[in-house]
């Protein structure tokens, strides 16, 4: 996070200025849930059972701990409020975490030749996986292949030729793609390339209760396949359908064949920002939103 002298409104004041709430995780996601959390009280005649989940570590490990709780807690139509602008999120681009790896042999820089430099090594293979042709869909667009990291060993090292190259792509994926075929495609364009290998990230992360999460960096894409609840909700909601750029914890209820939507206030533009805010009356008009939902499917 950027520092807090950088904030004009402080990251924590949740201070009410120019018809907006300002501060950390304003729009991204706290707005959502204070509206989930009212309109589940406000909905004083429901009967079934009814979960507001407020998930941990969904940035650094997305649909791990949501679907730990969909396994305890089956459900039939999970709402994500991640910030759409209270349009009716029907559709969300994946993503996974590809990390590569390359060997070579040290030597001293002045006689590189003794050596094997990783580096070079790890240059053909990025040039390589960027080159591939990437999916596209319709209606989301095109995938993502982007170096992100990109490290080596030994380090620091003034006068020794690596011996080993790390990279880091972070990929935005379509539905259909899968961890094998993503692996399958890297895999086969570094053919003949000796000392490269590719894989999937696998990221770690103690939450507040102490327990260890543990995941491969893959979250696959979705689309929304109750296009009649769909059309419902948008009737209801008087709003458009939205595909989401970015991944959510929905990948988690949609890989279960729940129907699974996103909808909240704000917009993933002021998300992650220096004075995140999110405007008051899209605020107040979420609330409305949920229970909207929630009605029209259970007149369904």
């Amino acid at each position: 996070m950027t520092h807090a002298s950088a904030w004009l409104h402080g990251p924590f004041g949740a201070e009410i200025d120019q018809g907006r709430i300002w501060g950390l995780g304003s729009t991204d996601t706290k707005g959502a849930l204070a509206a989930m959390l009212c309109a589940a009280v406000a909905l004083d005649d429901f009967l079934g059972t009814l979960f507001v989940s407020a998930s941990v570590c969904e940035e650094s490990m997305t649909a791990r701990a949501l679907a730990h709780m969909l396994d305890r807690h089956p459900a039939d139509l999970v709402i994500l409020g991640e910030p759409t602008s209270l349009c009716l999120g029907i559709a969300q681009k994946g993503r996974a975490g590809l990390l590569v790896e390359a060997s070579g042999r040290s030597g001293h820089s002045s006689r590189p030749e003794l050596g094997d430099n990783a580096i070079y090594k790890m240059m053909e293979a990025v040039s390589r996986i960027r080159a591939l042709p990437l999916p596209a869909d319709p209606g989301m667009g095109q995938g993502v292949c982007e170096l992100i990291e990109i490290d080596s060993e030994p380090k620091p090292s003034p006068g020794m030729v690596p011996h080993l190259c790390t990279a880091r792509l972070a990929l935005r994926l379509l539905p259909g793609e899968t961890a094998q075929s993503v692996l399958e495609r890297t895999r086969s364009s570094l053919d003949g390339l000796g000392g490269v290998s590719a894989r999937l990230l696998e990221t770690s992360q103690r939450c507040h209760t102490g327990l260890a999460i543990t995941m491969h960096e893959f979250i696959p894409a979705w689309k929304n396949r109750d296009l009649a609840l769909q059309a419902r909700l948008l009737e209801a909601l008087g709003t458009n359908a939205y595909v989401a750029p970015y991944t959510t914890n929905a990948s988690a209820a949609a890989g279960r064949n729940i129907p699974t939507f996103i909808l909240g206030p704000g917009s993933i533009e002021q998300a992650h920002t220096v004075d995140e805010w999110i405007a008051l009356d899209q605020l107040n008009a979420a609330q409305a939103s949920y229970t909207a939902v929630i009605r029209t499917f259970l007149e369904s």
